[in-house]
């Protein structure tokens, strides 16, 4: 028996270690080399002389390892996303739907440098060709650095606001699995940014049975956590396009993650090129929505959102009913299909006590029993860092985890556009942006926050002290900054994306200003060194 299993051990000892190899000569493999199309560009180029170019364009749909590429049908253009960090060109065939049609490349791509291809968003042209018609057409194939999306719906997007149709999701064309699918149902979404061309959407991914019943259709997609529903940000008024990518990245790195709870009390974001209904709609951030998944809110506990800046008082809350409270408190409650009852208010209705407390000394207990310090502590270091006065009377989360001693609440930050620099101002021709670089060394007034430091409730002084030293010596450090700012530059920059989104989108804002951004965020950390360490 045990010469039996001694056997059966080298067995599977032998096929993992053949697995191994095989799978490293797959990986190496997966890559064509350079020159490799010399004999397929000389037979395109010899057929493009001799066939007459008559090819109806609406026969070619380009098809890469047998997947369906997103198009922009009015300049014959196909996105395949590649890995723009991997010198190697992807090896895989192109082809057509149309099994009339062939594809061959009338360029040696594999003879260019790939980062540059990618880079400068360089076409690389194909010709269809039909060998019985003797006719052909030159297409076009863009690699971009970025993940595509491709949406085929029937609305207008234009015009309409509420909308489903059906979506496919293409990551790097290198990998195993690099495509998946849903059908959906979407609405815009957004506040200030609904008055903008670009729109941006939450769409809900959907199955349907066979009977025409929608039930959700949970993903896991561009290597976020799995979820029914995901938000498309339209990026259009942050002239970089990185900061709140960068900033999510920030937050994650410390806020995010720092409570007692298996929860991530924060967002993902990946940025994705928009295809919908043959035409490119330019770059976007597809993020996590934070719900009632995102923050393990159970049936028992509550999720509520500050969308616009308006005063809190219970007074309002009284004087209104729930489905009045987002236009006059600026305040919504999550994970409900409606606007809740007055009892289901009644953890936002402490909160909003507890800023209207008057007393010192009943504000400190109350804002002991009710707050979590820690988290307090991080978001006060976070707003304060990124400069983001767009977050203190809105775009935040409130959620209100049910522990043995009562309710303790969490803050969760979101939107992060309006941050280094960047202010709100009330003009529609700037994008309702402007730049105040003078703010650098200026303290961000946050009323509520700065009495819980000036009471020093719950010790959070020496909480903010000792976070921020930390900080400062790890994922905050100079370097770490910087090397995180560089990479979501690299991404927007170094994948073509930022270029294209200018060219779709002319008028929105694309100035690429990083430097301006650096120098903020560089003078705004020495700042607040010299303001919490000294």
């Amino acid at each position: 028996m045990i010469k039996k299993l001694a056997l059966l051990a080298s067995v599977l000892l032998l096929i993992g270690i053949c697995s191994f190899f095989s799978y490293e000569w797959k990986t190496e493999t997966e890559t064509l080399a350079s020159g490799s199309l010399a004999g397929e560009v000389r037979q395109a180029q010899k057929l493009y002389k001799n066939l007459g170019q008559s090819l109806d364009s609406s026969r070619v749909q380009l098809c890469f390892k047998g997947e369906l590429l997103a198009c922009d049908e009015g300049s014959l253009t196909w996105y395949l996303p590649v890995d723009m960090d991997s010198d190697g060109w992807e090896s895989g065939s192109f082809t057509s739907l149309d099994e009339e049609v062939s594809i061959l490349p009338l360029e040696d791509y594999t003879l260019y440098e790939k980062s540059e291809i990618v880079a400068s968003g360089q076409p690389v042209s194909f010709l269809a060709w039909n060998e019985t018609e003797e006719s052909c057409i030159v297409v076009q194939v863009v690699f971009t650095g970025l993940s595509v999306v491709r949406i085929e719906t029937d609305a207008d997007l234009d015009v309409d606001t509420v909308f489903a149709g059906s979506i496919v999701f293409y990551e790097a064309c290198g990998q195993t699995d690099w495509t998946y699918s849903s059908v959906f149902e979407a609405h815009e979404r957004g506040q200030t940014s609904r008055a903008y061309p670009k729109k941006g959407y939450r769409v809900n991914l959907v199955s349907v049975t066979s009977g025409g019943i929608s039930n959700e259709n949970k993903l896991s997609v561009l290597g976020m956590r799995s979820s029914g529903s995901w938000i498309f940000y339209a990026i259009y008024s942050d002239g970089t396009k990185v900061r709140d990518k960068f900033n999510i990245e920030l937050w994650n790195s410390f806020g995010a993650e720092d409570t007692s709870y298996d929860a991530h009390f924060g967002t993902h974001m990946e940025y994705v090129e928009l295809v919908v209904n043959g035409e490119y709609r330019g770059l976007y951030g597809v993020m996590e929505p934070v719900d009632s998944t995102q923050l393990q809110i159970s049936d028992q506990e509550y999720l509520y959102k500050r969308t616009f800046s308006r005063a809190l008082s219970t007074e309002l809350l009284d004087s209104y009913t729930t489905e009045e409270y987002l236009t006059v408190l600026g305040t919504e409650l999550k994970g409900s299909d409606d606007a809740g009852t007055e009892y289901d208010w009644q953890c936002f209705r402490s909160y909003i006590e507890l800023e209207e407390e008057t007393d010192d000394e009943a504000f400190a207990d109350r804002a002991e029993s009710l707050l979590d310090m820690d988290n307090m502590a991080d978001v006060w270091l976070f707003i304060q860092m990124i400069y983001g006065e767009d977050n203190i009377y809105k775009n935040m989360f409130y959620a209100f985890k049910k522990e043995t001693d009562g309710y303790r609440m969490y803050q969760v930050p979101w939107d992060l556009d309006l941050t280094w620099g960047n202010v709100y101002v009330d003009d529609a021709e700037q994008l309702y942006v402007t730049s105040a670089p003078e703010l650098v060394t200026e303290k961000l007034s946050w009323p509520f926050a700065d009495r819980l430091i000036e009471l020093d409730v719950g010790g959070i002084q020496e909480k903010i002290f000792e976070k921020w030293e930390g900080l400062r010596e790890s994922v905050l450090s100079d370097e770490n900054m910087n090397a995180l700012l560089d990479e979501c530059i690299h991404e927007v920059q170094d994948s073509g994306a930022f270029a294209r989104d200018a060219a779709r989108w002319p008028d929105s804002a694309h100035d690429g200003d990083y430097d301006a951004l650096r120098e903020f965020m560089e003078a705004r950390l020495a700042f607040l060194d010299e303001e919490l360490l000294q």
